[in-house]
């Protein structure tokens, strides 16, 4: 296929955080099959050239590339609607959407309508977007790309727990508690006095790891970024005035409350690794369980189980054989691609 494809390649269009979700498993994915003309637009062009020039590039791309595809990883306001309508009459347009639970009511239904298709991850998006007339949504999942991510030889498992993930004071909070059990995790990510890890560097800290842990916790009522941005929004790289949207964004900011499923568990499985993950909505279709993954309630159940899994080797081995069967088997992209390829009619 000839596909135009469109996202943030850095974390909040900033290269210090490191490249993008999207960059890492979709566009490399893509970019990867021989069979695959890529034509590579990504939103950070933006701060080069202006956002009217940048829409004016992405329609030109489309117009004289006449791609089978155009996708788009959404972000913010980078693609202005009316150039949305006008690349939906050239071709099969496809938008994924992350964080639905939140950002469906006062974003992405706003979008959704401009392209052939949507993607989303929440369980409930479907009947939630049904309710605004939309219809055209495909539920998929996160998942891993296989072809970057994978297990690193290692001496041996000299690391007992690890995260690996941007600092945020809930997580601080997380980390701060185990540690006062007497239980030493060590800790990359953004915002970390350890600082970031290079993308090598974490798939090595998933091998030398025993239990890596993905923390998703839930919103507190009184945290200050989500009570911001019931009033503000992100504009690209900028936090501009929402007055107007609050409330919506209001609503947006109880659903927050919801814990969902994250890619860092695909991610983790998909490595090789043994994953400790809070709750999240869904979990349990993708993983069994105790069996392919660990999945935790609250703090206090955390570090019970990275105690008793710390001192169960062969369990643990086990989950983590299992969950990378699993992973293996129906979690990488690719999988996913070709069902939500073959539900817009094309065929990879």
């Amino acid at each position: 296929m000839r596909i135009v494809f469109t996202g943030l390649e850095n974390e909040r269009y900033r290269p210090e955080l490191g490249k993008t979700n999207e960059h890492n498993n979709f566009y490399l994915l893509l970019k990867s099959n021989p069979n695959n003309e890529v034509i590579y637009i990504p939103f950070d062009r933006i701060l080069k050239i202006g956002k009217r020039a940048y829409n004016e590039e992405l329609l030109d791309a489309v117009k004289n590339e006449k791609p089978d595809l155009f996708w788009a990883f959404m972000y913010t306001d980078e693609i202005e609607k009316d150039v949305l309508d006008e690349i939906k009459k050239l071709t099969t347009s496809v938008a994924w959407f992350s964080d639905d639970h939140w950002r469906l009511d006062n974003y992405s239904r706003h979008y959704a309508p401009h392209f052939t298709k949507v993607i989303t991850t929440w369980s409930k998006a479907k009947e939630r977007y049904a309710k605004y007339g939309i219809t055209n949504v495909i539920r998929s999942q996160w998942g891993f790309n296989a072809g970057v991510y994978r297990s690193v030889v290692v001496p041996g498992q000299d690391i007992g727990v690890s995260f690996v993930g941007l600092r945020t004071p809930h997580r601080e909070k997380i980390i701060n508690t185990i540690r006062g059990a007497g239980i030493n995790v060590f800790v990359r990510g953004f915002g970390w006095d350890e600082g970031r890890a290079s993308f090598d560097e974490m798939l090595e800290i998933f091998s030398r790891s025993k239990i890596n842990l993905n923390l998703n916790p839930p919103m507190s009522a009184l945290a200050l970024k989500p009570l911001a941005q019931i009033f503000f929004r992100r504009r690209r790289n900028l936090i501009v005035p929402d007055f107007w949207n609050a409330p919506k964004n209001l609503r947006s900011y109880f659903q927050k409350k919801t814990p969902q499923i994250k890619a860092r568990p695909f991610e983790i499985t998909g490595s090789g690794g043994f994953c400790i993950t809070g709750a999240a909505d869904d979990m349990e279709k993708y993983y069994v369980p105790e069996k392919e993954i660990v999945i935790y309630e609250n703090t206090d159940d955390l570090t019970k189980k990275i105690r008793y899994y710390l001192g169960h080797d062969e369990e643990r081995n086990a989950i983590a054989k299992a969950g990378y069967e699993r992973a293996t088997r129906e979690h990488g992209y690719d999988k996913r691609l070709e069902k939500i390829f073959e539900e817009i009619g094309l065929k990879r």
